[in-house]
């Protein structure tokens, strides 16, 4: 066992060293420039994920006015997509992984004009449900797919700053789809902004198809001219893979650590910034749609910053504990100064600029969180791994948002469709709350050593795995 371990973490760092030339393994097959061409295209589907995720923070409370819904069905309205998303997380991982992101984030987009159509032509909350939910299927695979092509087509030097460009740029979804999109659909109409979102995801799905040839993931699968697997090979390949993830997670404290702490703040940045942040300035600073909205998409330009720093700082696996444990505190520190900034009523501007601030800290300790995943994933699983970590992710974000409607639909104002600030303040101090209790995980978190990525990682589990088999 242990000299299996021993060739493993040999060949592990070999892959690395080689790694850093022009010819790592999957690269030959494409060059450098189709490799950027395909990675800007699922980068761009990326963005796609982020924009229909937040959307719901300008188009619920703008359809649940119109329509007379109450803040438990906005909730779980809103919700639809992550269900959906956090469900399909695991799976997805392991199809980009097995089948190559290009094939499936393709496919992806191809539902994702469904659904965009069905939310803009919906006339009922059980129609634009339905489209919401197929989003979540659609969106899955977008940001495992970048994320597997980077890690098989460029060095690994260069992962991690190509993890902040992916981020930056889904973030920027999250900022075109809050004032932005408040404002085209008041000049446009929804139909007409949501038939535009479809025939823009179909011509990236074209884009993404035409290259389907030069995956480096799906060569590196079937290499040459062999014969394709039969389905039943190719399933039980999956379920193993899946397996493998969930032992890998199930197994590793350092893991489990990292989890507690992205999953909470991934949670509660989807509760402030993907659903309640427009509506909590509205009820605070008595703002029409428009100025709040503003001022909420500082909540995602500070994402984008904090992506952009993130992949700047502690560039390597012996810097990662310290760059999370730092970016956060940061972000705990700031939820706690934004709902005291709000609550003793500071100017507006005051409370945007902090709104920033804590996307900023997301936004870098996201882009961390992500890497370390990559620091500790067997080779060539790491879509599963972290599909499956996001899987619990996407779960905390459902508990948190459908929660949140739910305490909120016990604060009511008189306006149809809007709550009292004192409401917001209650429930938004309790998210809060649960961010700074989950810095506790933080004194758990070792240091990314390569021997801790041994122990903790998944060296371990797939030598287990492969003496079952």
């Amino acid at each position: 066992m242990n000299s299996s371990i021993n060739r493993h973490a040999t060949m592990t760092t070999t892959a690395e060293i080689e790694s850093d030339s022009p010819a790592q393994e999957g690269r030959g097959s494409v060059t450098r420039s189709q490799a950027v061409f395909i990675l800007s295209m699922l980068v761009a589907s990326y963005f796609y994920s982020f924009f229909f995720r937040i959307s719901a923070s300008v188009v619920l409370p703008r359809i649940g006015a119109e329509w007379g819904l109450s803040a438990t069905i906005i909730g779980f309205i809103s919700a639809l997509f992550f269900y959906a998303y956090a469900c399909m997380q695991p799976i997805s991982g392991a199809l980009n992984d097995r089948f190559g992101p290009v094939r499936i984030v393709a496919s992806g987009m191809l539902l994702t004009v469904i659904s965009a159509l069905l939310m803009g032509f919906a006339n009922s909350a059980l129609l634009f449900g339905i489209g919401r939910f197929l989003s979540g299927l659609a969106l899955a695979p977008m940001l495992s797919g970048a994320l597997v092509f980077q890690a098989a087509a460029f060095k690994n030097s260069q992962y991690t700053r190509l993890s902040s460009i992916t981020y930056v740029v889904g973030n920027l979804g999250a900022v075109i789809s809050v004032a932005p999109l408040e404002l085209a659909i008041k000049a446009w109409g929804r139909q007409d902004v949501f038939i535009v979102l479809a025939v823009i995801s179909l011509l990236i799905a074209i884009g993404l198809l035409t290259q389907k040839g030069r995956d480096p993931i799906r060569r590196r699968s079937n290499p040459g001219n062999q014969h394709k697997p039969p389905l039943s090979a190719k399933s039980e390949s999956l379920r193993l893979r899946l397996r493998q993830a969930f032992l890998t997670l199930r197994r590793s404290v350092q893991l489990k650590a990292l989890l507690v702490v992205w999953a909470v703040s991934t949670a509660a940045l989807m509760v402030l910034q993907g659903l309640w942040a427009v509506s909590w300035y509205r009820s605070a600073y008595n703002l029409d749609l428009s100025a709040a909205s503003g001022w909420a998409t500082l909540i995602g330009v500070g994402v984008m910053i904090g992506n952009f720093v993130g992949g700047h700082f502690g560039n390597g696996p012996l810097q990662r504990r310290r760059a999370i444990r730092i970016f956060c505190t940061a972000y705990a520190l700031c939820w706690l100064t934004l709902w005291l900034a709000v609550s003793v009523h500071l100017p507006i501007y005051i409370t945007g600029l902090i709104g920033l601030l804590l996307g900023a800290a997301a936004g870098a300790s996201h882009v961390q969180c992500t890497c370390a995943v990559n620091d500790i994933a067997p080779q060539g699983k790491g879509g599963a791994l972290f599909g499956m970590m996001n899987l619990f992710n996407f779960i905390t974000v459902i508990i948190f948002q459908s929660g949140t409607g739910y305490l909120l639909h016990w604060f009511p104002a008189q306006i149809s469709g809007t709550y009292t600030a004192i409401g917001f303040l209650v429930v938004l101090g309790i998210v809060a709350g649960a961010v700074i209790l989950s810095l506790a995980a933080l004194f758990v978190l070792q240091p990314f050593s390569p021997e801790i990525m041994k122990e903790g990682g998944g060296i371990v589990t797939q030598c287990k795995a492969t003496r079952h088999r």
